[in-house]
This record gives structure tokens, C-alpha cells and sequence, in this order.
């Protein structure tokens, strides 16, 4: 999905010469460079300097940018999503190779990665043997993502700062959003105050959550890059766009795994989610109702976001068309199960 934002801070070609040598060292030369239009947040630049790999910049929203609450130190977040990645013992994330967190050069947060040499599996064609062998890997990943556990749950730094307990940070992060919806008049199925009283109701489902595993929350396939392995078949390559981040239930990386989906029909998913966990998923009404809170909530996301971001066009209106309708049957869900 790649739409404008107010959010994308644009670089010049002199800014993008000075975050390379301070990256890189004085004598860096930028020999090419190319903005990636995907995306609807950070502004990302493929960039071949000299002597140095092919590497993406990501450059941060610009100070007084229009956010949600839950969107503030969003580029530390991805950094942090990363390193606790690899912290694990590594995993199919980007490398890394340079940060600017400090505003000296521009004014924006600033991050390098390796470029990756695959294509997201949104778009592509990837066969369909290959695709489910990518899934069953996916799957596999999330599972391994559930066993990194955090000290605190909720966002690292957005919203309220988390909570002790889980069902305290998922309160707060859900107030945060509706309050962005108040903020921003966004036009939602059922007014805010209504949700708010069935998000409260539902709340004691979450008390069963213990431990704060790391949970991506955007695990699109726009967001999962492929690539052609020596055999000629297609293999996961990464996951990219960390930034949406936290600990919490490992049950709410589900939702975005099968986005404007259902995951109880994904089974190769699955399979390879009951391969790292150890035993296949049960889909219990308990089970099910914490799914159905967590795609509640990133389908509110996908449309609160839409009044800091000035989306518009005929693109969106489809899009928050199909995601109002998602929702709607989602809430219906909750009120059943719950």
C-alpha cells in the first residue's frame, strides 16, 4: 500500500550526502539514489555509495508531524525490534548498519539497513508451492518471535509507556487510539465511547497473558520479502518495518499474518506455528475472542491513521471501505464471544 503522507520527511540530495558520511566516514560518496514510494510512514531511500553495500536509509517523521500516540520514537522501536531479534539468536530481519538518533545532522531520526536483494511477497508471483512453504515459514517465525520475552508489556515508548500486567498496557493502547479517533473525527462502525465499554468488558480474557513475548503487529506481505534461493525456489528472505512493535499476547501476531483475512484458514501458517511452539494452536472461544480484540485493534489503527496521514483518493476509499466492513464483523465477534 504505498500513499503519501504528511509524515515523510524528504531529503535533498546535500542531506542524504551528509547522513552518508556520518554513517560512513568523511570521505562516503553517494553514487545513486532512489526514494521508495512504499510505505506510508518514515521515507526510505535505496542508496549504492562508494565502497560501501547497497543500503536502504530510513529517515523519521520531521519534529511537529502530525502522529497517533502509539506512533512517537516509532524508529527506536523498529531499532529495538531488531537487535532483540538478533539478540535471540537471530532471525530473517535487515542488518543494521548505521543510526542517527541524536538530530545532529538533520533534524529527523535516521536509520541504514542492508539492501535487501528480494521482493515483497505482496505483488509477486511467487508459485503456489512456494508460497505456502513461505507461509509455513512465516509461521514458524512468529512462533519464535512468542519465546522473546520482554520486561514490560505494551509499546516500548508510544502511547502510556505500557503496563504491568497485560491486560493494563492493551487498555491503555486502545485508549491511546480512541482518543486519536476523538482527536481526528474519524469515522468508525460504532462510536468511541461504545467501543471503549466493549474493549473494558472484554479486558478479564486478557488476564490469562503472564509474560510479555515480542510481537511485530505487521506481518503483511507487503511487509515480507522473498527471494529466488539456489535451487531456483523461492525462500523467505526478511521481515521488515519492526516499528509497529510490543510485547504483549504472542496471540496478537496472528491478526496481521492474515490481514483483511482469517488465519483459521491459513494452514500452513499454522502448521509452522505449531512446528515452533510445539503443539498445534486449539481456536478455544477464549482463544478465539483475544484474536478478535487484537484485529479489532489494528483494523482501528488502519483507519484512525488515515487523519495525521491525510490519506484520500479513490485507492483509500477502497481500502477503508473493505477495512470498515472487516471491522464490522469483527465487532460483531466480540460482542458473541464476549
Amino acid at each position: 500500500m504505498a500513499m503519501d503522507s504528511p509524515t515523510k520527511r524528504r531529503l535533498t540530495a546535500e542531506e542524504i550526502s551528509a547522513v552518508a558520511r556520518a554513517a560512513f566516514g568523511s570521505s562516503a560518496r553517494v553514487l545513486e539514489s532512489r526514494e521508495l514510494t512504499e510505505g506510508t510512514f518514515n521515507a526510505s531511500y535505496a542508496l549504492r555509495l562508494e565502497g560501501v553495500p547497497p543500503l536502504v536509509l530510513k529517515v523519521a517523521p520531521p519534529p511537529g508531524a502530525p502522529l497517533l500516540r502509539y506512533e512517537r520514537d516509532l524508529m527506536r522501536t523498529e531499532l529495538e525490534f531488531y537487535e532483540r531479534v538478533e539478540r535471540a539468536g537471530g532471525g530473517p530481519v535487515p542488518r543494521v548498519l548505521a543510526s542517527g538518533l541524536d538530530r545532529k545532522v538533520i533534524e529527523s531520526e535516521w536509520f541504514a539497513m542492508a539492501l535487501l536483494n528480494g521482493v515483497p511477497l505482496y505483488g509477486s508471483r511467487v508459485p503456489r508451492d512456494d508460497r505456502r512453504r513461505i507461509r509455513a515459514r512465516l509461521g514458524e517465525v512468529a512462533g519464535a518471535f512468542s519465546k522473546i520475552r520482554g520486561e514490560r508489556f505494551g509499546y516500548p515508548r508510544g502511547g502510556a509507556g505500557g503496563g504491568a500486567t497485560w491486560r493494563e498496557a492493551f487498555s491503555r493502547m486502545v485508549g491511546d487510539l480512541l482518543d486519536d479517533a476523538d482527536q481526528y473525527r474519524t469515522r468508525l462502525p460504532r462510536r468511541t465511547d461504545e467501543l471503549r465499554r466493549l474493549f473494558e468488558r472484554t479486558g478479564p480474557s486478557l488476564d490469562v497473558v503472564r509474560e510479555p513475548s515480542l510481537v511485530h503487529f505487521d506481518l503483511w506481505d507487503g511487509n515480507v520479502f522473498v527471494i529466488r534461493g539456489p535451487s531456483g525456489a523461492w525462500e523467505l528472505e526478511a521481515l521488515i518495518d519492526g516499528e509497529r512493535a510490543f510485547w504483549g499476547d504472542p496471540l496478537a501476531e496472528l491478526p496481521s499474518a492474515s490481514l483483511l483475512g482469517d488465519i483459521e484458514r491459513e494452514p500452513d501458517f499454522l502448521a509452522g506455528y505449531a512446528r515452533a511452539l510445539g503443539a498445534p494452536l486449539s481456536f478455544t472461544p477464549e482463544v478465539r475472542l483475544r484474536i478478535a480484540l487484537y484485529r479489532a485493534y489494528l483494523y482501528l489503527i488502519m483507519l484512525v491513521e488515515a487523519g495525521p496521514r491525510a490519506y484520500s483518493g479513490m485507492r483509500w476509499l477502497g481500502i477503508r471501505t473493505l477495512v470498515e466492513l472487516r471491522l464490522r464483523g469483527t465487532l460483531r465477534q466480540i460482542d458473541e464471544l464476549g
